[in-house]
């Protein structure tokens, strides 16, 4: 998956979800509530997904500073014209660099917390919950509408059949 948005006839896979894809992935996220804490201790898994969805958020909430600050550079301070020297003397260039830091940080630790979820079969209804919304959170709901509405259906029914938790 190319993260770039769509130039000329090349497909759409934008750098950073949309408001509405944000907004409606993140409709599963309160179905983990902190009342399954504590059954964490008896799943590790719970945590494991806990973390991801953490990551997961902080990614999507830098993505999205990260795009509106480069739109500002670009309007205000000419910033592809800029030569790299001249933009890390611009000091919201350093925050650009920051968001590209902590961005790179946080996609290895992603990736190594997805690669620890794969093998391990869930323990408790809870983290089958956790389980499908990290999964919703991996499919677009704009490039899978029907697979994103299903798993996230799937968690609120989840949640509902095992009282709330």
């Amino acid at each position: 998956m190319s993260p770039r948005r769509k130039t000329g006839r090349e497909p759409a896979r934008p750098r950073e979800p949309s408001r509405r894809a944000l907004l409606a992935s993140l409709s599963a996220a309160p179905l983990i509530s902190d009342a399954s804490a504590a059954r964490a201790r008896i799943d590790p898994g719970i945590d494991t997904c806990h973390r991801w969805l953490d990551v997961d958020a902080e990614q999507r909430r830098l993505q999205l500073e990260w795009g509106t600050l480069e739109g500002w550079l670009i309007a205000h301070r000419n910033w592809y014209k800029l030569s790299p020297a001249q933009q890390s003397a611009v000091p919201e260039g350093a925050r650009l660099a920051e968001i590209d830091a902590r961005l790179d940080v946080l996609e290895v630790e992603g990736h190594a917390l997805l690669k620890a979820m794969r093998p391990k079969p869930a323990k408790s209804v809870e983290a089958v919950i956790a389980n499908l919304s990290v999964a919703a959170r991996l499919i677009f709901v704009e490039d899978h509408p029907e697979a994103h509405g299903l798993i996230t259906r799937a968690v609120r029914d989840l949640a509902a059949f095992s009282g709330g938790k």
